[in-house]
C-alpha cells in the first residue's frame, strides 16, 4: 500500500473534513486502483518480457473501493498503527488556499508584448570546518530577469548576477567559501546574459527536461478544474518514490514560480493544493523580499527539510517559494533557509 492510499484512509476515519477534500482523495485513490486492478490482470503475451500494461480506466466503483478500504483499515488496527499520527488538510491551510484561489479568479492584472519576471533568490551553500563534514554555510542572493514573449515559444532574455553572502552559520570556512565562490559569479556591474528560444536555456549534455514534464507551453491547455488538474499533473513524470500529494505541491510550486501562470489557472493551482492530504500553513505571516504573505507548507515524509509556498491570500498572488531546514546540522541551526526565491512579475511592452 502506498502512502497516498494511507492518507485516503486517514481521512475517511476523520469527522472534520472539506466534502471536497475527501471527494478528491477518495477519486485518486479509485483510479490508483483501477490501474493496479489492470496491472494484476492484464495477460502476459509469450516470451520473455511481460505484457504491457493496460492504461487505467477511470471509472467510479464505490462498492469495490468501500470494500478495500475497511479490509485495509482493519488490517491496519490490528497492526497497531494509530490514527492520531494519520494525516489530513490542516483547515487553516484549505481555507487560505480557497480564499487566495477567490481573489486569484478575480484578478484583472493588464498584460503586454513581454511578461517581466524577476527572481530574488537566497541560496544556502555549504562548508566544511574539519574536512569531512558539511557543518558550516553561508546565505548568497542572486538575482535573474527574464523578458518572456506572449509567444513561449519566441525567444526569451535572461539577466542573471550575484551579491556577496549576507548571513553565516559557523567561522572562517564558511566565510572562506564564500569569498571564493562569489570570486567565480557574475556581478551587477557584469551580468551574464543569455537568450534561448522557448526559454531552453539549459546545456543539453548537463541534463534536460523529461519528456512528458509539464512546463509554460503546457499551461493553456491545463485544466480549469481542481480534480482534473490534480489527475493530469498525476499523469506526468515524476521523481522515483515520489507519492501523488508530493508530485502535485512540487509541480504546482514550479509551475507558479515561473510567474507565468494565468489567473484562472493560478486559481485552480491553490484548490488543488487545498485538497492535499498533509498541507498546512506553517507561517501566518512570512516576510519575502520586503512582502508579507502567508507560507503553505508539506512537510517531507523523511530527511530534515520543508517546502513552502507563500501566498498573498487577500489578492491572490503568488509571492515565491521557500526550502527550511528542520533540523540542526553542525553551526547550522533548525529553521534556517536553506532556499529561498521571491517572485515579481510585470507586463511590458519591450525586451533588451
Amino acid at each position: 500500500m502506498s502512502d497516498d492510499d494511507l492518507s485516503t484512509l486517514r481521512l475517511l476515519r476523520r469527522d472534520d473534513v472539506p466534502p471536497e477534500v475527501l471527494d478528491a482523495a477518495l477519486d485518486r485513490a479509485r483510479v490508483r486502483f483501477d490501474a493496479a486492478a489492470h496491472a494484476a490482470t492484464a495477460p502476459r503475451t509469450s516470451g520473455a518480457g511481460p505484457a504491457r500494461t493496460v492504461p487505467p480506466v477511470r471509472r467510479f466503483r464505490p462498492v469495490v473501493i468501500a470494500g478495500a478500504a475497511v479490509v485495509v483499515a482493519g488490517g491496519l488496527v490490528a497492526s497497531g498503527i494509530g490514527i492520531t499520527h494519520w494525516s489530513s488538510p490542516a483547515p487553516a491551510a484549505a481555507a487560505t488556499l480557497r480564499e487566495a484561489a477567490r481573489a486569484a479568479a478575480d484578478d484583472r492584472a493588464p498584460v503586454g508584448a513581454f511578461t517581466k519576471v524577476v527572481e530574488t533568490e537566497r541560496a544556502l551553500g555549504y562548508a566544511s570546518s574539519d574536512g569531512q563534514h558539511y557543518d558550516e554555510g553561508y546565505l548568497a542572493p542572486t538575482t535573474s530577469t527574464t523578458w518572456v514573449p506572449a509567444d513561449v515559444s519566441g525567444t526569451w532574455v535572461r539577466e542573471t548576477w550575484s551579491g556577496p553572502a549576507t548571513t553565516f552559520y559557523g567561522g572562517a570556512a564558511a566565510r572562506k567559501a564564500a569569498a571564493d565562490d562569489y570570486a567565480t559569479e557574475a556581478h551587477r556591474d557584469d551580468p551574464r546574459w543569455e537568450r534561448a528560444a522557448g526559454g531552453d536555456f539549459t546545456v543539453g549534455e548537463l541534463g534536460g527536461v523529461q519528456p512528458g514534464t509539464l512546463t509554460v507551453a503546457d499551461l493553456p491547455d491545463l485544466p480549469r478544474e481542481p480534480a482534473a488538474l490534480v489527475r493530469r499533473i498525476e499523469d506526468a513524470p515524476r521523481a522515483v518514490d515520489t507519492t501523488d500529494a508530493e508530485h502535485v505541491f512540487d509541480t504546482v510550486q514550479q509551475l507558479l514560480r515561473t510567474g507565468l501562470v494565468p489567473a484562472d489557472l493560478r486559481a485552480t493551482m491553490y484548490q488543488a493544493l487545498a485538497t492535499l492530504p498533509g498541507i498546512v500553513v506553517t507561517e501566518e505571516q512570512a516576510s519575502l523580499d520586503g512582502r508579507v504573505g502567508t507560507a503553505i507548507g508539506l512537510p517531507a515524509r523523511t530527511g530534515g527539510e520543508r517546502q513552502d509556498v507563500i501566498i498573498d491570500r487577500t489578492s491572490g498572488a503568488y509571492l515565491g517559494e521557500r526550502t527550511v531546514q528542520t533540523q540542526r546540522n553542525g553551526s547550522i541551526p533548525a529553521g534556517a533557509l536553506i532556499d529561498s526565491v521571491a517572485v515579481r512579475v510585470t507586463p511590458v511592452d519591450d525586451r533588451p
